[in-house]
């Protein structure tokens, strides 16, 4: 069945995307697709969807909990992003996309420490960053409260831990590498205005049908005009980690 599903969703280019989501994503899978296409890919924290909507190809998914709904290509392995069911230098690509920040400050170092350890040619990891992104955070919740009439579960936790700066990051990595003796390179690239993003994601919550339509399908043939108000202040920081060179220890 899951094989079917896969060659029926290949006839809709827009399965399984959300506009909103697609800008976090589709960046990561340009950088990808510069790539040999034969690399192994991890999503850690991946959900039932991942980057599969967008990449359009099968990868590995590590969760605690995987939610519908899912993808075809999707395979999810059970496990924590503190320690990864894998061997040091399993895949080729390990990424991260809205995850980090549902972490304490303390488990972030550890996540971040276990994609470099499996991983052996790159890292991408996509983070909200810096107070302004917080401070957006807390208006999204106060106003999800009042339409709503509860908190939106995906800005718990990272109103409860607060936003990493971009050189916290930065300099986790880094040390991350020196820990398992890998060269790298970084590259951060800011992701996804403030304002587009505060517009897109109020969005989600009107009970609006037509709305809903406009928001959830419509705007996704707007992806390409939404991508070029990708400018300061962004949302997100986008770290392309290159690994040069590694010690399988």
């Amino acid at each position: 069945m899951s094989e079917f599903l896969a060659k029926i969703s290949c006839f809709w280019f827009f399965y399984r995307w959300h506009p909103e989501v697609a800008l976090r994503y589709l960046p990561i899978v340009y950088e990808i697709k510069k790539m040999s296409h034969q690399v192994k890919i991890l999503e850690v924290g991946s959900g039932g969807l991942g980057i599969v909507p967008y990449l359009k190809k099968p990868i590995d998914g590590v969760d605690i909990n995987f939610q519908p709904p899912f993808h075809p290509l999707l395979k999810k392995i059970k496990g924590s992003i503190l320690n990864l069911p894998f061997k040091n230098n399993s895949y080729d690509v390990v990424i991260s996309v809205d995850m980090l920040e549902h972490l304490s400050k303390k488990d972030r170092n550890k996540a971040i420490n276990e994609m470099f350890r499996v991983a052996k040619q790159k890292i991408i990891i996509a983070v909200p960053c810096g107070q302004a992104a917080y401070n957006q955070d807390v208006l999204l919740d106060q106003y999800y409260r009042r339409n709503l009439g509860n908190s939106f579960h995906f800005l718990k936790e990272q109103i409860l831990f607060g936003l990493p700066e971009k050189k916290d990051i930065y300099n986790i990595a880094c040390k991350a590498a020196r820990d398992y003796n890998k060269k790298i390179t970084v590259r951060i690239e800011g992701n996804e205005n403030l304002k587009l993003r505060i517009f897109l994601m109020k969005g989600w919550v009107s009970n609006n049908i037509f709305i809903n339509i406009i928001f959830r399908k419509l705007f996704l043939f707007f992806i390409p005009i939404f991508r070029l108000f990708n400018q300061p202040p962004n949302y997100r920081q986008l770290f392309f980690i290159d690994i040069h060179n590694e010690d399988s220890n």
